[in-house]
C-alpha cells in the first residue's frame, strides 16, 4: 500500500566541529523515530547548514545561535511512496516546515506546493487522490508518473507522517542532544516543534 514520510532533502553542508567524525550523506533522509545516531547527526549538519549557523562555534555556541532565529526553515517535506523504487519526493524550495500546510491542502482536496522543477501535485477523482510526479503541462508524457491513493488512506499516512517527526524531535534526536547538554535538549524540542510542527495536533 502506498505510503508517505517526512523527510529532508540534499543535505550537502559542512560537518559541525562538534561531531567529531565524517557524517554518511544521504540525498534524503525520513524521519522517524527509528533514526539512528548518524541519521541524527545528518539532520543537525542540515539543520545548521541550511540555517547558515555557524558550526565552528562550540555545540552550545552553536545552539544558541539557532535558538536566536525567528523562524527555521529545512528543504523536505512529505516523500511519497508507492514501494522503495518508486518515490515522489519533495522538489526545490519545498520545505519540511510545510507539512500542516500539504495536509491541509490535501483535506480540501487541493493540489499542495510541493516544490519546483520538476513541479509535483495532487488531482483527484472520486475515492482516489493521484499524486503527479510533474506539471502534466509541461512534461514529456513518457517521463510523467504517478502514485495512486485512496483519499482516506492518503489522509491517514499524512497524519502518521505528522506523527512520524514528532517522534523523530521527541526521541532520537532529544536524546542525542541529552547525552552532550540536557538543557539544550529540552530548548530544542521546543524549538523544532514552534517551526516545523506550527498548527499541528
Amino acid at each position: 500500500m502506498p505510503y508517505t514520510k517526512p523527510v529532508t532533502i540534499e543535505p550537502y553542508y559542512g560537518t559541525p566541529v562538534w561531531i567529531d567524525h565524517e557524517v554518511p550523506i544521504k540525498e534524503y533522509l525520513p524521519l522517524s523515530a527509528q533514526c539512528n545516531s548518524e541519521e541524527v547527526e545528518l539532520f543537525l549538519l542540515h539543520l545548521f547548514g541550511y540555517n547558515d549557523i555557524d558550526v565552528n562555534k562550540s555545540l552550545e555556541e552553536a545552539f544558541n545561535d539557532l535558538f536566536e532565529q525567528e523562524s527555521l526553515v529545512l528543504s523536505g517535506g512529505v516523500a511519497f511512496f508507492e514501494d522503495e523504487q518508486k518515490v515522489i519526493m519533495p522538489s526545490c524550495c519545498c520545505g519540511l516546515e510545510e507539512i500542516e500546510d500539504i495536509y491541509e491542502s490535501i483535506r480540501n482536496r487541493m493540489s499542495p506546493w510541493l516544490g519546483h522543477d520538476p513541479n509535483p501535485g495532487v488531482v483527484y477523482e472520486d475515492y482516489c487522490a493521484r499524486v503527479l510526479s510533474n506539471d502534466p503541462e509541461s512534461t514529456d508524457p513518457e517521463k510523467l508518473y504517478y502514485i495512486e491513493y485512496k483519499y482516506e488512506e492518503l489522509l491517514e499516512s499524512l497524519e502518521k507522517t505528522k506523527n512520524d517527526l514528532l517522534e523523530f524531535i521527541e526521541k532520537p534526536l532529544f536524546d542525542w542532544i541529552y547525552l552532550r547538554n540536557q538543557e539544550i535538549a529540552f530548548e530544542m524540542i521546543l524549538k523544532m516543534k514552534e517551526c516545523f510542527m506550527k498548527g499541528m495536533t
